[in-house]
């Protein structure tokens, strides 16, 4: 069974990390077990935010407040542990 996981960039301001990149090798450790959607969509109980610095912006957003958040800000994290977390 997949999950429903919304995706959130932030960080176009001031990248410090390829966040598109990161997002490639995430999608591919999580395989089917994620189905990707966005934050304008519905059904889904978890926010992953890759965010390109450390300041993470929509931490802050009002309207993500309801949603479990996983914040991703640097590519020091490992693909494959956020995918389980996810997934978990």
């Amino acid at each position: 069974m997949s999950r429903r996981i919304a995706l959130k960039y932030c960080g176009g301001c001031d990248p410090g990390f390829d966040r598109v990149g990161f997002f490639r090798r995430l999608q591919a450790a999580a395989g089917d077990g994620i189905e990707w959607a966005t934050v304008e969509d519905a059904g889904f109980d978890t926010v992953l935010v890759i965010a390109g610095c450390e300041r993470a912006c929509p931490r802050e957003y009002a309207e993500l407040a309801a949603h479990r958040i996983i914040i991703v800000s640097n590519e020091r994290r490992d693909a494959v542990e956020i995918a389980a977390a996810l997934r978990g």
